[in-house]
């Protein structure tokens, strides 16, 4: 039986990016004339049009559906209506409590029409199925656009909300990235600061300094309106202030060396939107999708700086040998102290795990700053001179590769070789005379084996040949890349941070020993991109 009284409906919307996919039959639009119309025909006031688009029906976390709840709490509606269950939602333990706890009690006649759903009535009793299939269906299109999006991020896509600051889309193809001139250069200068030793604070402040536009400021001069907010209020000069923690995130970010990252956070389930951070190794990482801003060298040097950095310098000199000291002797990074000697303090590095693990480290490096620097910048020198000479720059390779040997590995190799071709024929020709009933089957299985054995042995060996022709290789390339650096630091007098990083992998340190009177120290210098001292 019909209640009486007068019905104030709420007819409310709801349409995610997933429904929206469906075409004009599901959309706001078509719901709101279906359902005006609906109330027209049973002469229901309409009070309010609640409507939640781009919402998903897996959560009831909508800014609409919990203003239609206010007002029903308000005693200002006492009907719902919605075109069919999955628009009130695709939670079925939610839907069910709506349909038939919280509306009962509230006294809300509730209507879905598509699905001659109406709490007035008693013939109801198909609803909770229809409630359950809504929410497999949910769960069904979160399995498929989980899927969809793996297989684009295993390709290399972008598929996140927007580019990364120095990067946009490309017009032609929204799943590339390409870059962005202004910010990218903004992106240059962190790293070059970065490499130079500058830590994020820093760099945070040398970017303000420069009066260049934070990335949401930068935003908003592109037309993205989402960042407006953030400066309503704010003085002018509000717009150029870098935080850290921004520099801090552009610095970590592979995708400025041309890698496309993806999967860095997941949803836990369907049926909420908290997203969870994901392990860097298991994140999936496409390599060269897109033009880099910075060389893949920079951002590892960067890295290491980085990682380096434990507590600001509280010293009066530029440690310009940050993170590439390290004890000859256990191998551990030598710490930045000071000396007093004849009334000044001096600056000099100390192996520190000489003083807590004396067992593992006797003899504990340590050397003074200013003696370390002006060893170094002599060193440097040299290697400058003998880089920029044709004749002696191939004497280097020579010796570092061993030029003798590696025409030795070339010529085993083809033996190699060619002896794997051989022996493929015979297997060959083996299995024909056994097919040919001319060689018994217990001989096919004895020779097959020997030759199979011969050929993984073979094959062994081809591998360790091919590495090692290809550490040959790299070191060959090694030394052009150092001399392309160096060159851009021929006619630098001072010894700088930038020099040091970007030249020097590593310098080992001995202790300072006295042998027949002279006082002896080892350093050993290691070069980037060859790994060995020159």
């Amino acid at each position: 039986m019909e209640q009486q009284g007068i019905y104030k409906a709420a007819v409310y919307c709801r349409l995610s990016r997933d429904d929206d996919q469906q075409g004009d039959s599901s959309s706001i639009q078509t719901q709101k004339m279906m359902l005006e119309s609906y109330c027209k025909e049973h002469n229901y006031i309409i009070y309010d049009h609640y409507v939640d688009d781009g919402y998903s029906g897996t959560s009831f976390d909508r800014p609409e559906f919990k203003r239609m709840i206010a007002d029903i709490e308000n005693g200002l509606v006492n009907m719902v209506i919605t075109k069919d269950l999955s628009r009130l939602g695709r939670d079925y333990i939610m839907v069910g409590y709506y349909t038939e706890i919280y509306f009962v009690n509230n006294k809300i006649r509730y209507i879905a029409v598509n699905d001659n759903v109406d709490t007035l009535k008693n013939d109801n009793d198909i609803a909770p199925f229809k409630n359950i299939l809504n929410d497999m269906y949910a769960k069904d299109i979160s399995k498929k656009v989980r899927s969809a999006k793996r297989q684009r991020a295993l390709k290399g896509m972008f598929i996140c909300g927007q580019p990364p600051y120095g990067y946009k889309l490309n017009p032609l193809n929204r799943n590339k990235l390409i870059i962005d001139k202004e910010p990218a250069e903004a992106v240059r200068l962190m790293f070059r600061l970065a490499v130079e030793g500058k830590g994020v604070h820093l760099i945070a402040k040398a970017l303000s300094a420069k009066q260049i536009l934070s990335p949401g400021a930068y935003k908003i001069t592109q037309g993205d309106t989402r960042f407006e907010k953030a400066f309503i209020n704010r003085p002018d000069e509000y717009k150029y202030i870098w935080r850290f923690s921004c520099v801090q995130k552009i610095l970590r970010n592979r995708v400025y060396v041309g890698d496309m990252v993806n999967r860095k956070a997941e949803t836990v389930s369907y049926k909420t939107k908290k997203r969870v951070l994901i392990p860097e190794d298991k994140q999936i990482v496409v390599e060269n999708m897109h033009e880099p801003i910075i060389s893949r060298e920079d951002f590892e040097r960067a890295t290491e700086l980085r990682k380096a950095r434990h507590s600001p310098n509280r010293n009066n000199y530029v440690n310009v040998f940050r993170s590439v000291l390290f004890c000859a002797e256990c191998g551990h990074k030598l710490t930045s102290a000071t000396r007093r000697a004849y009334g000044k303090r001096k600056p000099l590095y100390r192996c520190h795990s000489h003083y807590q693990h004396t067992d593992k480290c006797v003899k504990g490096a340590a050397i003074l700053y200013e003696d370390l620097l002006e060893v170094v910048k002599g060193r440097l020198k040299e290697v400058f001179k003998l880089l920029s000479n044709d004749e002696m720059l191939e004497k280097l390779k020579t010796k570092a590769i061993g030029r003798g040997n590696q025409e030795k590995t070339l010529v085993e190799k083809a033996k190699i070789e060619k002896r794997l071709s051989v022996l493929s024929k015979m297997m060959k020709r083996l299995y024909e005379d056994f097919a040919a009933d001319t060689l018994s089957g217990e001989n096919y299985t004895k020779f097959l084996a020997d030759y199979q054995r011969e050929q993984k042995e073979l094959n062994g060996k081809l591998t360790l040949i091919n590495k090692e022709l290809e550490k040959s290789s790299s070191k060959d390339n090694g030394f052009e890349r150092l001399k392309t650096i160096a060159d851009g630091f021929i006619n630098c007098e001072e010894l700088t941070a930038e020099m040091v990083n970007k030249l020097i992998e590593r310098i080992e340190i001995s202790r300072l020993d006295k042998e027949k009177g002279i006082f002896k120290q080892e350093i050993n210098i290691i070069y980037r991109f060859i790994s060995t001292s020159i």
